[in-house]
């Protein structure tokens, strides 16, 4: 970063919105930490189970943003940046996974036929969304386009859990889901003092209430679902969901 680029993201804003030992702050660096971990969790179950652990949307919206965040967006915070690298370097990892793992999980002929392509489309697609909302509506270091990522994110898993529940419940962790609902709720927490600070011209941060409320209740249904399904899998139950669906006749074309 420059530091006209500094200067321009600074000027006239609070010092302690861009402070990283605010308590605010930590608060967000240690749920930082949390989504790394959660991140670390979801790429060993990913790799015993040979498959990946999140939603596909989530991963390409992700690695999107995380790129932007990593390589294009300023950052006046050296440790805020240290994390963008960090996840970014680590969801490689995850994209290798979903593009190793993934055609083979696909239901839908094809999908699994133009897996490839369809990754790299939505990937590219989803960037170029986060960085114009970022440049029109002024989304410091694109916080509010990470959390509505984090939303679509959080719903997306639900259906996964319903998904991979058919398949033997492959890719899913107990441990990356509560790891993710602590680590939103921590950077929650820290993103509502930071852009009330550093964006005074703001009316109200009542979508990011929304967003974050959201987020929260949708981990933490994830986060049930998947603990007791695991638990139902360690005591030697067949979960209901495992059980083979029935299927409707096919009727005759007329």
């Amino acid at each position: 970063m420059t530091s006209a680029e500094l200067n321009a993201l600074t000027a006239g804003v609070d010092p302690r919105a861009f402070d990283p030992f605010s308590w605010f702050n930590i608060v967000g660096e240690i749920g930082c930490v949390f989504w790394v971990i959660a991140y670390v969790f979801a790429i060993r179950q990913g790799f015993k189970d040979r498959a990946y652990g999140l939603p596909l949307i989530a991963i390409c919206l992700n690695f999107a943003w995380e790129f932007l965040a990593s390589w294009v967006i300023p950052n006046p915070v050296p440790l805020w940046h240290a994390f963008d690298r960090i996840w970014f370097f680590v969801d490689v990892l995850i994209v290798y996974q979903l593009l190793r793992y993934g055609a083979a999980l696909q239901r839908i002929p094809e999908v699994r036929r133009y897996f490839s392509p369809l990754v790299v489309v939505t990937t590219v697609m989803g960037g170029i969304g986060l960085y114009t909302f970022y440049l029109q509506y002024r989304d410091l270091l694109a916080l509010v386009g990470a959390f509505m990522i984090n939303l679509i994110m959080s719903v997306a898993f639900v259906f996964f859990f319903f998904e991979r529940r058919h398949q033997g419940g492959r890719g899913l962790s107990v441990p990356a889901a509560w790891c993710k609902l602590l680590g939103t709720l921590g950077t929650s927490i820290e993103c509502h003092y930071v852009i009330g600070m550093a964006e005074p011209w703001l009316p109200s941060l009542s979508f990011l209430h929304f967003l974050s409320a959201s987020i929260f209740l949708v981990d933490l249904v994830y986060a049930v679902l998947v603990t007791r399904w695991a638990a139902q899998v360690k005591r030697g139950e067949t979960p209901l969901e495992q059980q083979e669906e029935p299927r409707a006749p096919l009727r005759e074309a007329a």
